[in-house]
């Protein structure tokens, strides 16, 4: 296993491309995962983040560079749902996972406990495994830092009560994350980042490394992008995706 300090730099300043898609996807065909993997590579990505145990591991099997882990499960009786357990937790760690990316918001879990409290135990079971810390602002992001995990990202902010948008980043909220997280741990910029530029401006921000995933695997939703504006905004853009 490589060290924290080791995938720090490896990440620095680089592009990590997130290779999901849904079974429901017009994509989806066997082996669209590795395809988007190698792709991701060869385009110089810096990092995957891979969704589901049996993802992981076949990818896990095609690289060595840094690979973020998690696993979506999806509840009726919770809106928590990436790695919500320590079940998966296991898995994705299991599978080849490098860092586990958990919910880390202070909504309810299945077990009617916080999501962040999932965090020591992380820590005290996989004491050398990174945990990336999904957030919805900058107030849970200092305190997924402050109980232990090692990088947060605003994956989930779109789930805020009134965000600023669905689509687009937040550059004023991933500026106000990177000022409570100086000196507790490192900041990814993930959720909507659509062109090369904005990636930049995320780096030149305070971002450690940029997460982008539909703008460049999943062209669905880049077709439905371009669409709505083009249709004045008469249908918008799902939230779950």
């Amino acid at each position: 296993m490589k060290s924290k300090l080791v995938l720090i730099e490896q990440l620095k300043n680089g592009l990590i491309v997130s290779c999901q898609a849904k079974l429901d996807d017009p994509i989806y065909v066997p082996g669209i995962i590795e395809a988007m993997a190698d792709s991701a590579i060869w385009g110089g990505a810096a990092g995957l983040r891979l969704n589901t145990p049996e993802q992981i591991k076949a990818v896990r099997q095609r690289t060595n560079l840094p690979i973020i882990g998690l696993w979506k499960i999806h509840s009726e009786n919770s809106p928590v749902f990436i790695t919500p357990t320590m079940e998966a937790v296991r898995a994705v760690v299991e599978a080849g996972a490098d860092i586990v990316a958990i919910d880390a918001t202070d909504r309810i879990n299945e077990e009617g406990k916080k999501a962040y409290e999932i965090i020591p135990l992380i820590k005290e079971e996989f004491p050398d495994t990174m945990i990336l810390a999904d957030i919805r602002n900058a107030a849970e992001a200092s305190q997924a830092l402050q109980i232990g995990a090692d990088l947060v990202a605003p994956t989930l902010y779109r789930f805020n009560d009134h965000p600023k948008s669905i689509d687009s980043p937040d550059f004023e909220m991933l500026c106000e994350i990177v000022r409570v997280c100086e000196g507790l741990g490192h900041v990814l910029m993930e959720g909507k980042i659509n062109t090369p530029e904005e990636a930049i401006q995320s780096l030149y921000l305070g971002a450690h490394a940029v997460v982008v995933g539909s703008a460049i695997t999943r062209p669905h939703l880049t077709t439905l992008r371009f669409t709505v504006k083009m249709d004045k905004y008469q249908k918008k853009m799902p939230q779950m995706y």
